[in-house]
């Protein structure tokens, strides 16, 4: 029978900066929480993942705006082995499903734009748990590339400094140079984040 103490859990719980989860959004991860079975209830550990919860994880499958067609499958797996007081409660082994959620191809002017989210995650033993996350990106609305090209034409340009005077500098203008596509390779390192908790129950009650 495996019965935890909710308190004591929390409370030795050894998470930030040992193990694959990370701070999200600016906020430090609160720990997962953990759930004593009710009376009458099969004694199997439940634990929830906040949201915000962010997940170092490794990209198996590659991604190509050249390629790619919105709704196509991306898989990765958890970076290392995760641990709550001393004992293994998701694998490294640990799979994320998820889908290519938004792609436009680049144009003159712009590069290619790509959003990757996850939508389950698959314990090694199989077990299934829904999940909504996106991958950490350098913009807030999650989503590779967008960036203005700059132009073709290189034409001189006089710059004015206050204290230093005048100099020459060269900047492009004239038709912008055409976009650049977008590839991440299998072993590209993401975080995932939790936009919602989710709610993970263990099978192995042995752990």
């Amino acid at each position: 029978m495996f019965r935890v103490n909710q308190t004591a859990a929390i409370l030795l719980i050894p998470l930030l900066g040992l193990q694959p989860l990370c701070l999200a959004e600016g906020i430090p991860n609160p720990p997962p929480v953990l759930r004593e079975p009710a009376l009458g209830e099969e004694a199997v550990p439940q634990y929830t993942l906040p949201a915000g919860t962010g997940l170092h994880v490794l990209l198996q499958t590659p991604v190509d705006t050249a390629i790619n067609q919105p709704g196509d499958t991306v898989e990765a797996i958890l970076t290392q082995n995760l641990y709550l007081n001393g004992q293994l409660f998701l694998s490294k082994n640990t799979r994320l499903i998820g889908m290519v959620s938004r792609l436009e191809p680049p144009f003159q002017g712009r590069d290619a734009v790509l959003a990757v989210r996850f939508t389950e995650l698959i314990q090694e033993d199989g077990a299934r748990v829904g999940i909504a996350a996106h991958v950490r990106t350098e913009n807030s609305e999650h989503f590779w590339g967008g960036h203005v090209t700059p132009g073709t034409k290189p034409v001189r340009s006089t710059q004015r400094v206050m204290g230093i005077g005048e100099y020459n500098r060269i900047v492009f203008a004239g038709p912008r140079a055409m976009g650049s596509h977008i590839r991440f390779d299998p072993g590209e390192h993401w975080i995932v984040v939790l936009e919602q908790p989710a709610t993970i129950t263990r099978s192995q009650p042995e752990w």
